[in-house]
């Protein structure tokens, strides 16, 4: 009966390491979709851009306040995206290794040789 309180307790606490990495997993690709959406963005405003001094290129007029407006907008969003990089790049989501003594099903340590419960070989 002990055996299958280890087993169920054991079983509860990798259901709960598992939503814990899956909701890291899921806040990861929402970063990551926040980060293709500025790129867009970014994209999108660089395209606008180049239009604009096209066409004004083509009619011979100048407007530079509007132009530089373009230009602020284009690095406001290059600093929003760099911002979204460098927060990616801090948060990586590394899930933990869990192992399980194949004798009496207690939860082992990554690194442990021996099961601390029954002193079953884990290796």
């Amino acid at each position: 009966m002990k055996f299958f309180e280890d087993l169920m307790e054991s079983s509860a606490k990798v259901a709960d390491k598992v939503a814990k990495v899956t909701g890291e997993y899921i806040d990861k690709g929402k970063e990551k979709i926040n980060e293709l959406s500025l790129e867009n963005e970014l994209g999108k405003a660089q395209k606008q851009l180049g239009a604009l001094v096209y066409a004004l290129h083509k009619s011979g007029e100048e407007n530079d306040e509007l132009v530089k407006q373009y230009i602020e907008d284009i690095a406001k969003i290059e600093a929003q995206l760099e911002e979204a990089r460098k927060e990616d790049a801090e948060e990586t989501v590394t899930p933990e290794v869990v192992k399980f003594c194949s004798k009496c099903g207690r939860e082992a340590g990554a690194d442990d040789a021996f099961c601390k419960n029954c002193g079953n070989n884990l290796k």
